[in-house]
């Protein structure tokens, strides 16, 4: 057998050795969630989230996020940052990915501390000391201040939980409390920052029209 026949062979077995090399290794799907955003994600969401067509192809997305990074953000550029975000197949090209978790500095609340109704598309809620929380079609919303002797003035801070994903209003907070209270304590919230178990939450009645 010739030399060059011999080489031929060898480059093709070489080839079929390494079929896979350099392929997603990623964790995906519900190893993906377990192991996204410091732990937030609990298995009642990921139950949720399983139903969907999608749900193998959740991967976290590149880049190196955390809670720190994202506080470190928000103090020294004054800007949102995100504790983490996944894609799918699809989520490659959008900001937010499939799933994320965002949160934005100095807002305004989410609506006047007088509303008594929800409104159009959103479920509005009060959650004590100033604490309000939204409902809307593919994202859940908190809007927390946080005093610190650190600063002469309270912070505002909005977290958003955005998703592809079918999921309930309860599968939408509970994550998104769990990575509130870790930026509220890598803040050094000196006020009592508290969220209550999403499943008891009382929403505004809608407006009427």
């Amino acid at each position: 057998m010739s030399r060059r026949i011999l080489f031929a062979l060898g480059a093709a077995l070489a080839v079929l050795a390494c079929a896979g090399c350099g392929g997603d290794d990623k964790p995906h799907g519900e190893a993906a969630l377990k192991n996204a955003c410091e732990g937030v994600f609990d298995n009642g969401m990921i139950a949720e989230a399983r139903k969907s067509d999608d749900f193998e192809e959740l991967h976290v997305a590149d880049g190196s996020r955390s809670h720190a990074s994202a506080v470190k953000t928000m103090l020294d550029e004054d800007h949102a940052a995100y504790t983490c975000i996944l894609d799918d197949k699809d989520s490659s090209e959008s900001d937010s990915g499939a799933l994320s978790i965002k949160f934005t500095p100095g807002l305004g609340p989410l609506f006047s501390p007088d509303e008594t109704r929800s409104y159009a598309g959103y479920k509005a809620s009060k959650l004590g000391n100033g604490i309000q929380a939204n409902i809307e079609p593919e994202s859940a919303i908190v809007y927390f201040q946080c005093e610190s002797k650190d600063r002469m003035r309270p912070l505002s801070v909005t977290g958003t939980f955005s998703s592809d994903f079918s999921l309930s209003s309860e599968a939408r907070f509970r994550p998104l409390f769990h990575s509130s209270l870790k930026v509220a304590k890598l803040l050094k919230c000196e006020n009592e920052i508290k969220f209550p178990d999403p499943a008891t939450i009382k929403y505004l009645p809608p407006r009427k029209n």
